[in-house]
Formats: C-alpha cells, sequence, structure tokens
C-alpha cells in the first residue's frame, strides 16, 4: 500500500507540473502532445523512477530465492564401506548375510543413502568412492575375533557372545589405510556392516577434534580432521540405519546448543524435538519419541496431539503455527521407517542464518562438521 501511495502521489506531482507548464507556456496540457507534453512525459518517468528506488530502499531485505540457494548448498560426502562378511563353509562359502538370510548391504547402502538425500532437500549426497568386501570377522579391542562356528553356535543359542564386544577400531585403520584416506580428501566418512555383535558404535567419531556423536570417540586417531564411522547391521533394515543417523543428530544438535533437556524448551534445537509426553507441546520428536508418542518406540500411535512440526519445514520463520499429527502424517506398513524419514524431512535446512545466530541449515552440523563450528565465524 505505501508503494502505491507514493507512486500515485508522483504521477500525480508529474500531471500538475505538466498543467503549470502549459498554462505558463499557453499551451495545451500533457493530453497534447507538444514540448510542454514532453516534457512532463519525461518529468512523469523520472519521478515514478526515483519514487521506486526510494521505495525499495526503504524495504527490508526479502529472502534470498529458494530454488537458488538451493543450488548452491550441496555436500557431498564421500564414503569407505568396509562390509565385514565372512565366508561360511557350512553354508557353501556363502558370506554370512546370504547364509543367514538377513539384509542384502548393498541395497542398504543404497536405500540409506536415497532416503538421506530426499530428507535432506537434496543438500545431502552420498558418493560410495569404494566398497570392500571383508572375508573376515572385525577384531575386537581385546584381540579376539569369532570362528565362524564360534559366531554360529552364539548365534544359535542367543546367548554366549564375547565380552568385551566392542571393535578394535584403531587394527582396521591400520589395515585398511583409513586415516590416509581421509587426509588425502579420498573419503569422508566410514560405513562398517556387520552382522548382531560384531562391536560397532551406532556413529562414532575418530580424528583430532573428534566429539561424542552416540557411539565411541577416538580423539588420538592422527588424522588431520575428525571423521565419522557410522556402524550398520546386515540383520537389520534401513530403519535402524536412519535411526543411527537421528541419534548422531541428537548428539551433534545437543552440543551445538550447549545441551538439551527434553523437558526444558529454552533453545531452538529442544523446542524442535519437543513432544508432548515429555516436554508439555508436541514439535517433531525424537528419534524415540513422534510428537503423539504416548511410549518410547511409539511409531504406529494413532493419537492426534496439536504439533508445531509442519511449522519448521518453514524454519527459521517460525509462526507457532498448529496442525494435528498422528502416524497418518508418516504413514504405514514401516512406521519406524517412515516416522525416521519424515523426521528428518523436517530438521531444518534453509540458506542463511537463524536469529539466534546459527546456520538455518542444520545439516552442516552434522556433515560438515570439521568447518562448520558456528554460522557467526
Amino acid at each position: 500500500m505505501t508503494v502505491i501511495l507514493i507512486l500515485a502521489a508522483a504521477a500525480g506531482a508529474a500531471v500538475l507540473a505538466s498543467v503549470i507548464m502549459s498554462r505558463a507556456a499557453n499551451r495545451p496540457a500533457l493530453w497534447n502532445m507538444g514540448l510542454g507534453g514532453a516534457l512532463a512525459v519525461a518529468v512523469l518517468v523520472c519521478a515514478v523512477l526515483i519514487a521506486y528506488a526510494i521505495t525499495r530502499s526503504m524495504l527490508p531485505p526479502g529472502p534470498p530465492d529458494r530454488a537458488t540457494s538451493d543450488r548452491k548448498e550441496r555436500l557431498t560426502v564421500k564414503v569407505l564401506v568396509l562390509n565385514f562378511d565372512p565366508r561360511i563353509a557350512p553354508a557353501g562359502g556363502a558370506a554370512l548375510h546370504s547364509a543367514l538370510r538377513w539384509n542384502d548391504p548393498r541395497d542398504l547402502a543404497n536405500q540409506y543413502a536415497a532416503d538421506v538425500g530426499k530428507a535432506s532437500g537434496g543438500f545431502i549426497t552420498y558418493e560410495i568412492v569404494e566398497w570392500r568386501d571383508v572375508d573376515a570377522f572385525p577384531r575386537k579391542i581385546d584381540g579376539f575375533v569369532y570362528t565362524a562356528d564360534q559366531y554360529l553356535t552364539a548365534h544359535g543359542k542367543r546367548s554366549g557372545w564375547h565380552e568385551p564386544d566392542a571393535v578394535d577400531y584403531d587394527a582396521f585403520f591400520r589395515e585398511f589405510g583409513v586415516v590416509s584416506l581421509i587426509d588425502a580428501g579420498t573419503i569422508d566418512e566410514l560405513w562398517v556392516f556387520g552382522g548382531p555383535y560384531f562391536g560397532y558404535s551406532e556413529a562414532a567419531m575418530a580424528g583430532r577434534g573428534a566429539f561424542d556423536i552416540n557411539g565411541a570417540v577416538l580423539a588420538d586417531v592422527p588424522s588431520k580432521r575428525p571423521f565419522a564411522i557410522m556402524g550398520f547391521n546386515y540383520e537389520r533394515g534401513v530403519a535402524e540405519m536412519l535411526e543411527n543417523l537421528c541419534h548422531r543428530i541428537e548428539a551433534t544438535m545437543s552440543r551445538e546448543y550447549g545441551g538439551w533437556r527434553i523437558d526444558e524448551l529454552g533453545h531452538d534445537w529442544a523446542r524442535f524435538a519437543a513432544n508432548e509426553a515429555q516436554s508439555g507441546s508436541a514439535a517433531v520428536g525424537t528419534c524415540h519419541w513422534p510428537p503423539n508418542a504416548e511410549a518410547e518406540y511409539d511409531f504406529g500411535n494413532p493419537r492426534i496431539v496439536s504439533s508445531t512440526a509442519d511449522d519448521w519445514l518453514s524454519y527459521p520463520r517460525l509462526t507457532g503455527r498448529l496442525t494435528p499429527v498422528n502416524r497418518d502424517k508418516w504413514g504405514g506398513p514401516d512406521y519406524p521407517r517412515n516416522y525416521l524419514f519424515w523426521w528428518l524431512r523436517h530438521l531444518p535446512h534453509a540458506p542463511g542464518v537463524a536469529p539466534d545466530g546459527r546456520h538455518a541449515n542444520w545439516w552442516k552440523y552434522v556433515f560438515d562438521f570439521g568447518r562448520q563450528a558456528r554460522a557467526t565465524q
């Protein structure tokens, strides 16, 4: 409205100038062309242009073009995959995952990468630069290595697993030259596949500056930059892989915001992760607690709650808008996977800086942690 008034006033002033000039020259006004009319037109055009320029300078800057920003905002994560998948002689030499009729790790990797790419709005692109199938069980931190018979016996009994269970990350860093690949920029992240009780953390971090992302912290590893190690179980599915990433995000964002209590909504991350049962109000929820959950892992609950979840798709321009949310928002029948994909899709990935001085794209903290400390730095 202000713009219209200013332009109208400018046009009126130009017409009035035309009339005054035409009377002084004893000639017809603007509507009869002549010297006065041409001059009046010129005055009108100049007045409109000046008014437009002044008005533009008075307006607050608008948001960046989202499509243009998104084209510029891309991060390729280069991955080395170590698939510990020993051949099992009693099964005719079949790989462990096949012998026990578990999931194909390559299919899992492809589906996981596709889900993360879509959920991040295209910001994250995984590039598997090398895949190594390892015909062995991984070494434990005390040096123990399962034989096929030992592993199959424990699996059959559902007991008798070796303790300590934790894997010796340093051993396969050395064996597979992981640190040199990180330092050369050949890879950014390591994925390790295996079966139950292979001893992997869901998400570990190694190297100078490593921090807790829901697993082992290997800060003594002599790499030039920190890197994440994702531990995936091919007995399980894509849902559990997404859950590993979800917990990595929770740990990362809790660190970024200086801590996190589910019942204290004192910062944007806490407000994002709120669920009605634990927080008193509902937003997007956590890895284990959807917005409407009444218990942990309650992904298929039909109960409807009012939630700000969809408002977070517009972050950082939040309005507090509420919409009804229940399991139908993410859908079934695979409620766990679909919920975690829905959750990841709501994680902010906007360009620019939020009012709290942090990146409006939280995926940067999760994947570009070697460079992204604060948006203001």
